[in-house]
């Protein structure tokens, strides 16, 4: 009944159409695909919560050395339980088609299947990939469960978020099948017959998986008349009964006579009850009646990566992907990134840093940045500028070891863990703000008593110079009988006040200026040095925006650090008798040098964290998984 071209004479591109490419705007077309769907397909037929609480207690509660350890211990050892839970099932690798399984994307060798490759049709993968949606039972609860998470989002949101999850997931079926299909090292691709003897056996595999299922026959008929002549199966699908090949199915889509105003929306909806497939005599092939247009249009997805509009949905030219669970060895490297990272950032700026601190313990002393760093020069040596130089690197490697890792790990414990996927999907920012804020706090446990020794040793030199880090700690811890060693913690609550503000603007500032910035130049993301340099950029924006929303915190911090003897001086005292002593503004006392430093310092920490990660191979591509069809040779 089938009279094949010949196998090893013919490309099995001939005589096929090339698909239309047309490189437009993803939102103006997903907003008019309906309407065009509709009037093509049937054409031959008739704020995130802020941290008052802090403000809110009584700070002047003596804060004890024991009681922070207490603290910082009970943090830590609860920290790492919770390391082990972070982990989900996925149904998906439930999938009957074949073996799905998530790989390591930086594993996984490029894929050379071309997006509109004619061997896979692209209508004829995501018309299977809505086929699994609703026969399949692992495919089936995945899509139930992205649905649900992106319900409290808003209906375009929702309709975009779900419209690039199923161009992913139907690309990942498309590798599969295109691995299948074209054999090993590709050497079925010159043949005819060899081709069609592949989807013969895909057939047969899946009417032996889902033929039982009401509709599925019929489903899967009209699905391979999708293909061209050259390709089908046309044997088997004459063995069909007629009477099943006939039967409509259960669900919402096949029991509609026309194709329902959402149905480029909803991927669960297949072919309307009215479409049957027919066999034409002289074509010796079958076809779908009433003549359907698959069309298959080249668009651009949001990160401006090819992909394919077809009439049953969009085909990405990216597999589904997911972040890994993190393991105690992957925070550790995280943890080594940002400790690299702060404390040689840190370094560099000291110079800047020294006279930011004089400006805000000496107001009136300098008449700005250069000023304050010519005059501290002359007078007092090039060494004055590195003041503190020893507590700093200690208090920002500390601070870069704990803030990043906990960071990562708050952030996927808050969205996969603690909250619904639904509630963390609409409030991503929020859930950034509190990772970073929590991130701040296990920081600042450290980082406090070093601060204190830094700003003791740049605001009066003359006595703290030459006793160096431990010797600053030492007498600060004893200047105060009835204190005691609380007095190197007499800053916490103002410095993790500013810390925890600093820091969760920090890095959902950093986040979502490097979103805007790839969404502009999204070709930056494709060469390392260019994507560093973004890293750079959207790092010193967060870093200038989180100085101007923490600048009062910092400079009520400042002014109780120099308090030698008032460790029970608190940040509502001390902010009252600043603007007491110099007026509002003096909350904002050398706001233009912390600014500068802040975005230098942060531009800086971002770039060489980003550096180190993809030194340690941990970066944002080697934390992903893709998800990997793998079809059996002998289904």
């Amino acid at each position: 009944l089938f009279t094949t071209p010949r196998d090893h004479d013919e490309s099995p591109s001939c005589g096929i159409r090339p698909t239309r490419r047309h490189h437009g705007d993803t939102e103006r077309l997903l907003a008019n695909q309906r309407r065009t769907t509709l009037s093509s397909l049937e054409e031959d037929d008739d704020v995130p919560q802020s941290n008052t609480h802090l403000q809110q207690q009584n700070i002047q509660t003596p804060i004890t050395r024991r009681t922070v350890l207490y603290t910082s211990a009970a943090a830590t050892l609860a920290l790492f339980p919770l390391l082990q839970s972070a982990s989900a099932a996925e149904s998906l690798e439930e999938l009957s088609l074949g073996t799905a399984k998530w790989s390591d994307d930086a594993s996984l060798p490029p894929s050379s299947i071309p997006l509109s490759a004619r061997i896979v049709p692209p209508s004829f993968s995501t018309y299977l990939a809505r086929f699994l949606l609703h026969y399949d039972g692992g495919a089936s609860e995945w899509w139930k469960d992205q649905s649900e998470s992106f319900s409290l989002l808003a209906s375009y949101d929702t309709k975009q978020r779900e419209s690039k999850s199923f161009g992913s997931y139907a690309s990942s079926i498309q590798k599969g099948l295109y691995s299948y299909i074209s054999g090993n090292d590709e050497s079925n691709i010159s043949s005819y017959s060899k081709v069609r003897a592949q989807y013969s056996t895909l057939l047969t595999s899946l009417t032996d998986k889902y033929g039982s299922k009401r509709g599925a026959i019929r489903d899967l008929a009209l699905m391979f008349a999708m293909l061209p002549a050259v390709y089908q199966p046309t044997d088997l699908l004459l063995k069909i009964d007629e009477g099943a090949i006939k039967a409509t199915g259960s669900n919402k889509g096949t029991n509609a006579e026309n194709f329902p105003p959402n149905y480029q929306e909803d991927f669960t909806l297949l072919l309307p009850n009215k479409y049957q497939v027919l066999y034409n005599e002289s074509s010796k092939s079958f076809s779908i009646t009433p003549n359907i247009n698959l069309f298959e249009i080249g668009i651009n997805e949001d990160s401006k990566t090819p992909a394919i509009s077809t009439t049953f949905g969009p085909l990405s030219s990216q597999p589904l992907s997911r972040e890994r669970s993190l393991t105690l060895d992957v925070y550790a490297l995280l943890g080594i990134s940002g400790g690299a990272g702060c404390a040689l950032t840190h370094t560099l700026v000291i110079p800047l840093d020294v006279v930011k601190t004089r400006i805000q313990t000496n107001p009136g002393q300098y008449k700005g940045v250069f000023d304050g760093a010519a005059t501290i020069a002359s007078e007092e040596g090039m060494k004055a500028l590195l003041l503190g130089a020893q507590a700093t690197i200690a208090g920002y490697s500390w601070y870069g070891i704990s803030v990043y890792p906990s960071y990562a790990f708050f952030k996927r414990f808050f969205g996969e863990q603690l909250l619904s996927p639904a509630f963390a999907v609409a409030h991503a920012n929020d859930v950034a703000l509190f990772a970073g804020a929590m991130a701040s706090v296990i920081a600042s446990l450290g980082l406090t008593p070093i601060e204190a020794c830094r700003i003791r040793a740049v605001a009066q030199p003359e006595i703290y110079r030459e006793l160096g880090l431990l010797g600053t700690l030492k007498v600060i811890g004893t200047e105060n009988e009835e204190l005691g060693w609380k007095n190197v913690y007499a800053g916490l609550p103002s410095l993790m006040t500013r810390q925890v503000i600093f820091g969760s603007v920090k890095f959902l500032a950093f986040e979502r200026a490097s979103e805007a910035i790839f969404a502009v130049r999204p070709e930056l993301r494709e060469a390392t040095f260019t994507a560093l340099g973004v890293s750079l950029i959207a790092g010193g924006i967060s870093g200038a925006l989180s100085s101007v929303v923490s600048q009062p915190a910092d400079s009520v911090l400042t002014y109780v650090a120099k308090q030698s003897a008032g460790g029970d001086l608190g940040i509502i005292g001390g902010a009252k008798k600043m603007v007491e002593e110099g007026g509002v503004s003096s909350l904002f006392r050398g706001l233009g040098s912390r600014s500068i430093w802040a975005g230098c310092i942060i531009g800086g920490q971002f770039l060489l964290y980003d550096v180190f990660r993809a030194f340690f191979g941990i970066s944002g591509d080697d934390l992903n998984q893709v998800l990997e069809v793998v079809l059996p040779k002998n289904m």
